[in-house]
């Protein structure tokens, strides 16, 4: 009998695998909302206020804006309001010293500049009332024109509708996407020998100009109202979202684009503003033929007709804010295009009112964009502000939402308006992702929709069914001063949000496990992400969704491991998420019937832009059956040795095989005597397969016979290392 001992020590390194964590989905708690709809009395006061559906968590306040004025004139007997709030003073003009459209002028009240004894709040609505004065608020007064022509939405705006004596009037207007009532009182800045200095009344109407009071009563100046956005405007009068056409080129397929896109929000009879091209001087200039380079226009009209030359064209009806200035080519007032007949049916006047026509194929020359606001005068509106801690860099908030009938509907997320700040102040990049929740289970479900930018109001459309959605909320601050934020929605039927609240400690594992449901909702329910199939039952989606870019591997095999390494070059604007740190090099591993989940995030600094090159490699690695080890053992082995005792060899040979996730010893004895051999392992990251390696493992092989041990890895993702000592003999 012979006896013999080793010692060896073998260490695999460790490969930087992503670590695999079990998704476990978020249940909501949808108690936080009320269970059945709060009732909406519509009609009560014939205003815009009969829309405006009260939060479940708001108290009714006992008296309104509006009320403690009436109050305030009825304690200190006056006969006529004055604005404290927004006095009749040079700083509600402006704050800047510098503001040359405030000198030299007057506050007036309506009897001093209208004549006495006809003066009317309204008189018949229309477009022709407006026009503008030394205020640079075209954007404002061409929305104002738009909207007038649906007379009786300019109505709603009032609480009273009538001339008010006292000088008091109620305004409804959205502050920062929440819907409410403006107090304003009737003195109107005016030249010092004449009328209104700003928008100019048509007759003895007030509308006009009240309008454009509250609305700088609601941004704190006439000057802070000075340039701006139509779809701002045209949400802040009607609540309303608005999507823009964005002119590329001046082609014939960019008139077709514009065409289709004007004809099919007048046929929702939507509400259309354009605005002209710029120039290089960035000041309001006659370009030749009679449009005015940077300002906006109301567009009343679009038709399809034939000219007087036969041929058919698009044309569009566009009013000028000044109430005069008009283009002067094709299709103009006195245009050879018209015949008789089409100049009657359209109603073509020979004068200078600011109303004109213009080809299709001419506007896409003159105007670079045209925006729709997407007004529905039967909608309802919905709004709440959102709890920000004033320290965020990054705000984060999960929105439960209650739709309790089939509603088309605007989820819109708005910041607080830039002229609110100085100058340079810039909107932050903001994401809206909504999900569905499953009726049972109370997790997302299904991806219902998302917006991703930097502007005042990003909006999310859709026709939302009966019941619970979640609104993932992401805020990427640009500035330290302002954190404010509402959630709202305008839509056909009402709703009501509640703010998540959770636990100390748990509100970040709580979002990020339900964003993760969004990402997965979005997966299962758009066509938008690319899925490469690396092997039957094993693939790698890729997908983008508000600002996000994610790989979700997914391995519905038994037996095969996918390994792959995510190579990014070129790199802009993107960030890996946590628990990751590299954004270059990610390891996947991922292991049979388990998925991986990696997230890159676009970072504030290129206001939404971001690029990266993909390189990926691949391997999948199968487990293999022990007689597949053995094959392997004896045909491709790591190492192979004949067992020698005291020198000499003997019939025993003992193979090395080794595995990603694990080694295998084999043992063949071609002797006449049974072989023994005791192994004590020291190892690290490995287990026993069928047997116990805490202890000494005796190996027995009778003559003729063979042997296979395996050691498998406890943790894939780590490298492992054994190190064993052995004696063994012949018995």
């Amino acid at each position: 009998m012979g006896i013999c001992a080793s010692t060896k020590q073998i260490q695999v390194p460790a490969h930087e695998h992503a670590p695999e964590t079990e998704y476990k989905p978020f249940v909501f708690d949808t108690t936080i909302l009320p269970e059945k709809q709060p009732e909406v009395i519509s009609n009560k006061t014939h205003t815009v206020a009969d829309r405006i559906v009260p939060q479940h968590t708001i108290v009714n306040q006992a008296k309104t804006e509006y009320d403690l004025a009436l109050e305030e004139m009825h304690n200190k007997s006056l006969a006529v309001f004055e604005d404290s709030k927004f006095p009749p003073v040079r700083s509600s003009l402006s704050s800047d010293p510098n503001f040359k459209k405030g000198k030299d002028i007057a506050w007036k009240r309506p009897e001093q500049f209208l004549q006495s004894g006809q003066i009317k709040l309204f008189d018949s609505i229309d477009p022709m009332d407006i026009k503008q004065g030394e205020l640079g608020d075209c954007y404002f007064l061409s929305s104002l024109s738009a909207l007038a022509e649906i007379p009786q939405q300019i109505q709603k705006l009032f609480r009273n509708q009538e001339y008010q004596q006292s000088g008091l009037y109620g305004i409804y207007m959205c502050k920062n996407g929440v819907l409410q009532e403006i107090v304003v009182d009737d003195h109107i800045p005016c030249n010092l020998q004449g009328g209104p200095i700003f928008s100019k009344a048509n007759g003895n109407e007030l509308w006009v100009l009240l309008l454009e009071k509250a609305y700088a009563k609601l941004f704190g100046s006439y000057h802070k109202i000075e340039s701006g956005l139509a779809s701002c405007a045209l949400k802040d009068l009607t609540g309303a979202p608005s999507e823009y056409f964005i002119r590329k080129g001046e082609t014939l397929k960019d008139a077709d684009l514009c065409w289709e896109f004007m004809e099919k929000n007048d046929k929702q009879k939507y509400i259309l503003t354009a605005s002209s091209e710029t120039n290089e001087q960035g000041v309001e200039l006659d370009n030749g033929g009679g449009i005015v380079s940077q300002h906006c226009y109301a567009i009343l009209d679009v038709q399809r007709v034939t000219g007087s030359d036969g041929q058919p064209d698009r044309i569009i009806k566009i009013r000028n804010p000044w109430g005069r200035k008009e283009w002067t080519k094709d299709w103009s007032d006195n245009s050879a295009k018209w015949t008789p007949e089409l100049r009657q049916r359209l109603q073509v006047q020979q004068k200078d009112d600011g109303i004109f026509w213009m080809s299709v194929k001419d506007f896409i020359t003159e105007f670079s964009q045209v925006c729709v606001c997407k007004f529905k005068p039967d909608y309802f509106y919905t709004a709440t502000t959102l709890q920000v801690n004033a320290q965020d860099t990054i705000t984060t908030k999960v929105i439960l939402m209650k739709v309790y009938q089939k509603s088309h509907a605007f989820i819109s997320l708005t910041q607080s308006d830039k002229r609110f700040f100085q100058k340079g102040h810039q909107y932050s990049l903001a994401r809206l992702i909504i999900g569905e929740l499953d009726k049972n289970t109370k997790e997302v479900l299904h991806y219902s929709g998302c917006a991703f930018d930097n502007e005042r109001d990003i909006v999310v459309e859709k026709l939302f069914e009966p019941g619970y959605y979640a609104l993932y909320i992401e805020v990427d601050w640009a500035q330290n001063y302002d954190r404010y934020l509402a959630i709202s929605c305008y839509g056909s039927n009402s709703v009501q949000f509640s703010e998540l609240q959770f636990q100390s400690g748990q509100e970040k594992l709580a979002i990020s496990t339900i964003f993760d449901g969004f990402l997965r909702a979005h997966e299962r329910d758009t066509d938008e992400e690319k899925v490469k199939d690396i092997e039957p039952g094993i693939r790698r989606i890729s997908g983008v969704v508000g600002g996000y870019l994610y790989y979700w591997y997914q391995n519905q095999t038994t037996k095969k491991t996918l390994q792959e390494l995510l190579h990014l070059d070129k790199i802009q604007n993107l960030e890996i998420c946590p628990p990751y740190t590299n954004p270059a090099d990610v390891q996947i591993q991922c292991k049979p019937l388990s998925t991986v989940m990696v997230k890159y995030r676009v970072t504030k600094q290129g206001g939404g832009s971001y690029g990266y090159a993909l390189k990926c490699q691949t391997q999948v690695v199968e487990a293999k059956s022990e007689q597949d080890i053995i094959q392997q053992a004896l045909h491709k082995p790591d190492q192979k040795v004949q067992r020698a005792i005291q020198g000499q060899n003997i019939q025993v040979f003992f193979y090395l095989v080794k595995f990603p996730a694990g080694v295998a010893f084999f043992y063949e004895n071609k002797e006449s005597k049974t072989y023994q051999e005791t192994i004590t392992f020291e190892v690290t990251n490995l287990k026993g397969v069928g047997i116990d390696i805490s202890r000494d493992v005796v190996v027995e092989i009778t003559p003729g016979q063979s042997k296979l041990i395996q050691l498998q890895s406890i943790d894939p993702s780590k490298g492992y290392s054994y190190k064993q000592s052995i004696m063994f003999k012949l018995i």
